[in-house]
């Protein structure tokens, strides 16, 4: 007897804890909608969007612009020709987004050097800006970056927090893998921005041919960064372009600040933990950028 109730009492607790993983609950997320022009479009309510998980419609709560303080990692390129030009757009991006997010800086030539710690003061940014030299270095640990960047956020439990990156195409060092960058990017909610610098570079340097082991080639760590840039902004709702010349960098940086301005914060009832989302806007002539998935992978 004794045995039956403990038997009834494991499943009732069980089937209790099964059932609070599916309790209806709200989640807010952040995405981004343009006009044909590339301009963020104001003016849009509840009514104009449509979010599905995993295919079925959700009830959508509040949908209003974004009003959150934005957590953003800067990630910069200090090892290449493009420094000045490079500092130049990061200064005005955070001049755009002063009194709207919190800013970190860490540059990516050589080895990742942390020079800023989250601040909200702009002229701590600017002075670190002044103060960073190019870089003799043409490798860089670029995933290395991302990654820390998305586990500091998770740490820190950042509640709208952002990566922009801006990096020479080059020889990639890091030890990471795509899918770990990948997955602490999701588990972080980060939207990626990124510019890259240059003519993509889809091969890296190859061992020489007396050699019984991969330890000097770069061709396997330049596959994995080309998975990265090519998933990551994308799946996150974020962007990312290509400049060859650095007269480029300027205009799409503040191109970024003016889409993360201009967000969406879009609240809505589910029960699910992960799952696959699509956001559309009843609108015409307009498109959306949202997180490919929520919760973790």
């Amino acid at each position: 007897m004794m045995r039956a109730l403990r038997a009834a009492a494991v499943f009732a607790g069980l089937f209790c804890v099964a059932a609070a993983g599916t309790q209806p609950r709200v989640r807010t997320i952040y995405v981004t909608v343009m006009d044909r022009s590339g301009l963020p479009v104001a003016g849009l309510t509840v009514g104009d969007f449509r979010v599905k998980e995993d295919g079925r419609v959700r009830k959508i709560e509040k949908a209003e612009p974004a009003s959150d303080p934005m957590q953003i990692a800067l990630l910069l390129d200090d090892g290449g020709p493009s420094l000045g030009a490079i500092r130049q757009a990061a200064g005005q991006f955070v001049e755009r987004l002063q009194r709207r997010a919190v800013f970190s800086l860490t540059t990516t030539g050589g080895q990742p050097i942390e020079r800023v710690k989250p601040t909200d003061d702009p002229r701590v940014v600017y002075d670190a800006l002044q103060k960073t030299f190019a870089n003799a270095s043409r490798t860089t640990q670029f995933l290395e970056a991302i990654a820390e960047s998305a586990r500091d956020f998770v740490r820190r439990r950042a509640a709208r927090p952002v990566i922009v990156a801006i990096v020479s195409e080059g020889e990639e060092l890091s030890d990471v893998r795509a899918d770990a960058v990948l997955q602490a990017v999701q588990q972080s909610r980060a939207v990626f921005y990124h510019i890259g610098l240059g003519g993509p570079v889809t091969s890296g340097a190859r061992p020489s041919l007396d050699s019984n082991r991969a330890a000097g080639s770069t061709e396997y760590e330049s596959l994995q960064r080309n998975v990265v840039i090519g998933s990551a902004p994308k799946n996150s709702g974020g962007r990312s372009e290509q400049v060859f010349q650095a007269a480029g960098i300027v205009p799409l940086m503040l191109e970024f600040a003016a889409e993360l301005a201009g967000q969406y914060a879009i609240t809505y009832q589910t029960d699910a933990l992960q799952a696959r989302l699509e956001v559309t806007t009843t609108r015409d002539r307009v498109r959306v950028r949202a997180p490919a998935r929520v919760g973790d992978r």
